[in-house]
Formats: C-alpha cells, sequence, structure tokens
C-alpha cells in the first residue's frame, strides 16, 4: 500500500497543482463573468422590452449595438494591455507601477474617442448601406445616432476596470455593473414605456437610457480606482513615471483588432439574416444572445488566465505560465459542456424568454442546437487567446483571428446560405467551422509558445 502511495504521489501532487490553479482561475474570472453578464443583460433588457413594442425596433436596437460595438470594440480591445501590464508588473512585485499604466490608458482614451466617435458618424450616415428593411433601417440609424455618445464613458469605465483586475481586485467592476444594470433597468421602463413623468420614447428612449447608464458607470469605476484603498497605499510606494502609451498601444490594439474580426464576422451574418426575413433576423438575435450569455462565462476565464498567467510572466515562473494557461483552457471545456447540454435540454423553452412569436421560436430552436455545437471550439479559441495575452503575444492572435472569421467563416457563411441553399443554417455551420479552426490553431501556438525552451521573458 506504501509503495503504490509512493507510485502515485507525482500524479496527486500534479492533479492538486491545477486544482488551485483552477480555484485561483475561477476566484479572479468568476466576478469578472458576472460584471460582463450584467452588460449582457443590458441588450438582454433592451431587447426583451423593446420586443414588447415592435420586431422592428428589436431588430433596429440589435443592428444599431451591433454596428456601434463593432468598431467599440478596438477601443475596449486595446485597454486590454493595462490589466496585461499591471499583472506582470504585480508579478514582478511593483504593483504601483500600474498608476502610470492607468494614467497612460487615460491619455489614450481621448484619441481613442474622438477617432470612434467619427467612425460611428460615418456609419451612421451610411447606414442604408446594410441593405435592411426600411423600418430597421432608420430607426436603427437613429439608435446608433444616440449610443455613440456613449464612447468616452465605456473607454473610461474599463481604464478603471482593466487596472483592478490586473490588481487581481475584479470584485469592483462586477459592483460597478449591478449598478449600471439596475439603473439601466430602471430607465428602459421609464423611458420606453412613458414612467415617472417621461413620454413613451420606445427605441429612442432605450438608446438614452443606455448612454445615462454608461456614463453613471464610468464615473463611479474611475472614483473607486483611484480612491480604493489598496490604490491609495500604491501612491505612496516608490513609482517609476514611465509613460506606457506606446506600450499598451503596441499589445492592445492587436487585441482590439481580434475583437473586431471576430464581432465583425458575427455582426455581418446578423446582416445577413435580415437579408432574408426580419423573422429570421429575430430568430437569429435570440439564439446568438443566448450564447453570448454563456461567452460571458467564458470571457470571465480568459480574463482570469490573463491575469494568472501574466503573474507568472512577471515573476519569470516558465512552470507556472504553462500550468497557468492550461488551466484556464480546461476550465473553458468543462463550463462550455455543461452549457452545450443546457442549449440542448432546454432549446424550446429559452426562446420563449423573448418573444410570443411561434415562427421566431421554432426557429429559434433549431439554432440553439447549432449554438450547442459551437460551444467547445468557442471556449477554447477565447482563453486560448485570453492567456497568450498573459505573455504578451497579441498580433498573431490577430492574424488567426482574421483568418478565421474573414477567410473561413463570413465567406463560408454566404456560400452556404445563399449559394448552397441551406438557409439561416448554413450560416451557423459556417460558425462551426471558422471557431473550430481558430480553436485549434490559437491552442497549438499557446502549446508551443509556453514550452520551457522558447517561452522567453522581457526585461
Amino acid at each position: 500500500m506504501g509503495e503504490t502511495s509512493t507510485i502515485f504521489a507525482p500524479l496527486f501532487t500534479k492533479i492538486k497543482t491545477y486544482k488551485n490553479l483552477f480555484l485561483q482561475t475561477a476566484k479572479l474570472a468568476y466576478p469578472i463573468t458576472i460584471g460582463q453578464l450584467g452588460l449582457v443583460l443590458m441588450g438582454l433588457t433592451d431587447t426583451i422590452m423593446l420586443g414588447r413594442v415592435s420586431n422592428d425596433a428589436m431588430g433596429a436596437a440589435s443592428i444599431g449595438n451591433a454596428i456601434f460595438f463593432l468598431f467599440m470594440l478596438i477601443g475596449v480591445g486595446a485597454l486590454y494591455a493595462v490589466s496585461t501590464f499591471t499583472a506582470i508588473a504585480d508579478g514582478e512585485a511593483k504593483p504601483q507601477q500600474s498608476i502610470p499604466i492607468f494614467i497612460s490608458s487615460l491619455r489614450i482614451n481621448i484619441w481613442l474617442s474622438l477617432a470612434l466617435i467619427l467612425i460611428n458618424l460615418i456609419l451612421y450616415y451610411n447606414f442604408d448601406m446594410l441593405g435592411q428593411t426600411p423600418a430597421v433601417t432608420a430607426q436603427g440609424a437613429e439608435y446608433l445616432w444616440i449610443v455613440n455618445f456613449s464612447i468616452p464613458a465605456m473607454l473610461y469605465y474599463n481604464s478603471g476596470k482593466q487596472m483592478m483586475d490586473g490588481l487581481s481586485k475584479t470584485q469592483i467592476s462586477m459592483g460597478v455593473t449591478f449598478f449600471g444594470v439596475a439603473l439601466n433597468v430602471l430607465l428602459n421602463w421609464a423611458m420606453i414605456f412613458g414612467h415617472w413623468g417621461f413620454p413613451a420614447l420606445g427605441l429612442v428612449g432605450s438608446a438614452w437610457a443606455s448612454v445615462i447608464s454608461r456614463y453613471a458607470m464610468a464615473v463611479l469605476m474611475l472614483y473607486l480606482s483611484w480612491y480604493h484603498p489598496y490604490v491609495k497605499e500604491l501612491k505612496t510606494r516608490v513609482i517609476d513615471h514611465i509613460r506606457y502609451d506606446i506600450e499598451i498601444l503596441k499589445i492592445g490594439l492587436p487585441i482590439g483588432l481580434t475583437f473586431f474580426f471576430e464581432m465583425g464576422a458575427f455582426t455581418f451574418a446578423l446582416v445577413m439574416c435580415g437579408w432574408i426575413s426580419e423573422i429570421h433576423l429575430a430568430a437569429h438575435q435570440i439564439a446568438i444572445q443566448l450564447a453570448s450569455l454563456t461567452y460571458m462565462f467564458i470571457t470571465g476565464i480568459a480574463a482570469g488566465g490573463n491575469i494568472l498567467v501574466g503573474n507568472f510572466y512577471g515573476a519569470k515562473d516558465k512552470i507556472g505560465v504553462r500550468k497557468a494557461g492550461f488551466a484556464a483552457i480546461l476550465l473553458s471545456l468543462a463550463v462550455e459542456g455543461v452549457f452545450a447540454i443546457i442549449f440542448l435540454i432546454f432549446s424550446g423553452e429559452l426562446p420563449k424568454i423573448y418573444t410570443e412569436d411561434t415562427a421566431v421560436i421554432e426557429m429559434a430552436q433549431q439554432l440553439l442546437f447549432l449554438a450547442a455545437l459551437f460551444q467547445l471550439s468557442d471556449g477554447i479559441q477565447a482563453v486560448a487567446a485570453g492567456v497568450l495575452r498573459g505573455i504578451k503575444d497579441t498580433k498573431i492572435t490577430g492574424i488567426i483571428a482574421f483568418v478565421s472569421y474573414w477567410i473561413i467563416m463570413v465567406p463560408g457563411a454566404y456560400l452556404l446560405c445563399f449559394k448552397f441553399n441551406w438557409g439561416i443554417e448554413g450560416i451557423w455551420f459556417a460558425f462551426i467551422f471558422g471557431l473550430t479552426f481558430a480553436a485549434i490553431w490559437l491552442l497549438n501556438r499557446f502549446f508551443n509558445r509556453s514550452m520551457y525552451n522558447k517561452l522567453v521573458f522581457e526585461d
């Protein structure tokens, strides 16, 4: 018995090591996940409430939001570099460097805001090129015009969020998001349907509710980030007052472009569904939003993996980098496996949360079967990209995203849907192909880059 225990002791030790990494990743990830779910719930609130107004209003908000976030994600993605640099500095036992990193991000946000506002204004004046119905085009353009004012708020909120996440204080953004969701729900109820003295503004009311909520979240996030007791203590330490502007853009812009390529592909798929019919557009939006809810758990794990890998990278611990990365990837597989089963079992019930339209419910049910299939690939590709960020490997992930989404997914969706007459299911099969390709490529890259003899630390 003693000999058996001795033989399996290394295995038990290894399992225990990964168990600790699972727990550390989950501890970092769950507040981020809840915060991300809160942001998705804002969109869910809009969709559900506007669905009670009309299908046109729900479709217009879907298109308007998709276009808005398409380019917004370049700015948000660029700020992910803040958490990466902060986590690495923390691993180097220099968490006080988060202060100049944060200040650099605030400067960058000025230029990012101007650029993104200009891009959205161009899209607003050319909204009809999306080929939607006249009703959806008119309302979608108006929605985009209004939410465009919230760009600075979203960027400054993310500066504070990414700094605190990088310092492993992930609960802060979770609390701010709870506040934002509650405010958004109340303002939606008042401004969409006309309560508390507000006129019934419908879609316009929903847009202004989002803008107001985002500014409130930004102000609260910046205050809590700057005056948090831990941050106040860091300000008393010796700080190297370095400008990180260029470094943040160098690492962050490829992340932003990765998000842009991914979101762009899904947005174009949304547009293609609108080319078929408004029923297809509504069913697609329901299924993709449910899939987005599960994806928020994955983005939390990806962020947690990024922070933990960054800590080990800063500490120059090669074994820790590799183990932390694979712990996050394995955790994502377990989570997405559970959600795939839920989608299969409750495919007929989940769409009823959004609508009472029988045709839309039946179509969304079929799409949820396909959504269940791409859960595992989606989880692997997102978390693999996240842990690669922890070792400052972001340029190649942008290339992988471009190939996966714009060489495979988008052309494949168009061909399968319109040329091979697979309909909307063809678009979703293209999702599966593109995400699987990205998952294999990104997983292989982390496997190779994290090898002991290949991982190089930057001074």
